[in-house]
């Protein structure tokens, strides 16, 4: 592997490993969320025993994503470290 094959590879690593560093922040979830069970329970009701749980908007990145988004990185990275190889190596 020549120099820039080897930077390629090497930001290539980098990416997925934040991809799946950010996925586990999240909470490793296996599927993607958009809403998430809030639990907007006072005082009052909890001494009435009633519940109050609400879904709110948020985004919660799961292994579906992560995975697709890490190879697609996998592919390009190896897409480029073949646009990279050495010609002149091939030829000894």
């Amino acid at each position: 592997m020549n120099k820039n094959q080897k930077r390629v590879l090497l930001i290539g690593i980098i990416l997925i490993l934040v991809v799946l560093a950010y996925w586990y922040s999240q909470g490793g979830e296996i599927f993607t969320k958009t809403q998430v069970l809030v639990d907007k329970t006072t005082e009052l009701d909890r001494m009435l025993g009633v519940e109050n749980k609400q879904y709110e908007d948020k985004f919660v990145l799961g292994l579906d994503y992560a995975g697709a988004i890490s190879a697609v990185i996998a592919v390009i990275t190896g897409v480029l470290i073949f646009i990279f190889k050495n010609k002149r190596k091939e030829s000894k």
